[in-house]
């Protein structure tokens, strides 16, 4: 078995000599693929290194943000639709709240005809949307009152330093009149419906924003770009893997075969050689994303061991699409486009929380689990120290998970390949069936490999190998010139 094995290596290690010289006689080529890669290394280098923004936020401690009714604000009017009877009443009611004594409160037939409103383009107007009759909307313009985006749901900061005072999304609904209206509205029903005021209970609540702990915010579109380039950083490399390893196949494999050469060291070689390319771009990769402080508390190695393994699970891919398709140009094109398909969908990590299962299934696309696992150190770096939960979207733990997806992934694109190697058919027809695996000739043929054929002998095994071509049962112990 140990003299088997030093074959294989033998014939690994002459065919990636062969490989490499190859690329040395190839320089035009050769140059090209290491110099879109560089280009692409020094444009992250130079423009994200600039262009990123990381928003590294202290603490702060908790505030009292006073009574609802201290809201304080007469730039805006209010308008509610649709007008009838008891929303007519329950309007009146909201008028008498502290903070709207001398509002203009106009009523509508419907919510349509709202939107003809001639406003003084220096006030917004505050529209209530009454679905029934204890029932209504809060609608306000687009950017007033009410944070743009969700705390907690991206990378971006939710507090940021202004006039050397914190300011923070979510205080956005009590400063500015949000709660105050909600309150209002909700008394008016109340005393509707039960007879019995409670507007001085509502108006008299305090609100108190919560100390928050020190967290690290990306600069939000600018880090989205930076994903998207890290995972085409690779595609060079495998663009051209797919198309010489395409090419290989179409008349190496035959010769092989004839030689008494192993089929694995063919892939081998290939994995091998472009494994050492991938070695060269993650480190480099890794030392950007330090550097230009994407990922923050994570260390180097994890980052590193995260672009190292998805390259690798990239190259098995490539060889996975190189026996499915047989145009070389079509292969590098198809596993480019995957990349960047598979690529994209992993975004959805980044923003939104997908069922667990699904995003564990999704992960088998290895460029999927990648931009899962850059989702994964951003969050770490924005949420492990904030008052979220550590759930399961953040959990530090769930990046070695990731990692292991991405092992599995190369595993798995490489049995693929070396299954569909074996039964697709070649120009010479079928090779083996579709379960040869479950045969135990397959997985003991080594011990028979010394297994004579005599003259005579009719009722032998043919198992198919390396250096024997199956051939029908009919033709079995004959002859022929």
């Amino acid at each position: 078995m140990s003299k088997r094995c030093m074959t294989v290596g033998q014939q690994t290690w002459a065919l990636l000599c062969k490989n490499c010289l190859k690329k040395w006689r190839m320089k035009r080529q050769t140059l090209l693929e290491w110099l879109f890669s560089f280009l692409l290394v020094l444009f992250l280098y130079l423009f994200f290194s600039n262009l990123h923004q990381v928003h590294d936020t202290p603490q702060m401690s908790s505030m009292d943000l006073g009574r609802v009714d201290s809201f304080n604000d007469t730039n805006y009017v209010i308008a509610f639709a649709p007008e009838s009877k008891t929303t007519q009443e329950i309007m009146n009611k909201v008028a008498s709240s502290p903070f709207l004594k001398g509002r203009t409160i106009m009523g509508w037939p419907d919510e349509k005809s709202m939107d003809e409103l001639d406003l003084n383009y220096s006030m917004d107007a505050v529209r209530v949307i009454f679905t029934d009759t204890f029932s209504y909307h809060l609608k306000f313009s687009w950017g007033h009152r009410i944070p743009m985006m969700k705390e907690h749901r991206d990378h971006s900061a939710h507090c940021q330093a202004m006039n050397e005072k914190m300011k923070c999304e979510a205080s956005e609904f009590w400063q500015k009149g949000f709660v105050a209206f909600q309150a209002a509205i909700n008394a008016a029903i109340i005393e509707i419906a039960t007879n019995h005021s409670v507007m001085e209970q509502l108006m008299s609540v305090t609100g108190v924003h919560m100390k928050i702990l020190p967290f690290v915010a990306q600069g939000g579109v600018a880090t989205d770009f930076f994903i998207f380039f890290c995972i085409i950083s690779f595609s060079t490399f495998i663009y051209y893997v797919s198309v010489n390893v395409t090419q290989e196949r179409q008349y190496i494999t035959s010769l092989m075969t004839m030689m008494g050469l192993r089929e694995s060291a063919f892939w081998l070689s290939w994995g091998l050689m472009y494994a050492g390319f991938i070695l060269i771009m993650a480190t480099l990769m890794a030392l950007i994303v330090k550097s230009a402080q994407i990922v923050v508390l994570t260390g180097f190695v994890m980052v590193f061991t995260l672009f190292l393994l998805y390259g690798l699970s990239l190259i098995t891919l490539a060889f996975l699409m190189s026996v499915l398709i047989k145009k070389p140009f079509l292969t590098g094109l198809v596993v480019f486009l995957l990349i960047v398909f598979w690529g994209i969908l992993g975004f959805t990590a980044l923003y939104t929380h997908l069922p667990a299962f699904l995003e564990w299934t999704l992960c088998l696309l290895s460029p999927f689990a990648f931009t899962v696992g850059m989702a994964q150190l951003i969050h770490l770096d924005y949420d492990v120290n904030s008052n979220a939960h550590l759930d399961s979207s953040q959990n530090p733990y769930l990046i070695i998970a990731t990692l292991f997806m991405l092992v599995f992934d190369t595993l798995l694109y490489l049995v693929l390949t070396l299954y569909f190697d074996k039964i697709l058919p070649t120009e010479y027809g079928h090779r083996c069936s579709p379960l040869f695996f479950l045969k135990s000739c397959f997985w003991f043929q080594h011990g028979r490999a010394n297994h004579v054929v005599l003259e005579n002998e009719t009722d032998y095994d043919p198992t198919p190998n390396d250096c024997f071509e199956p051939v029908s049962p009919e033709f079995c112990g004959k002859e022929a010139i």
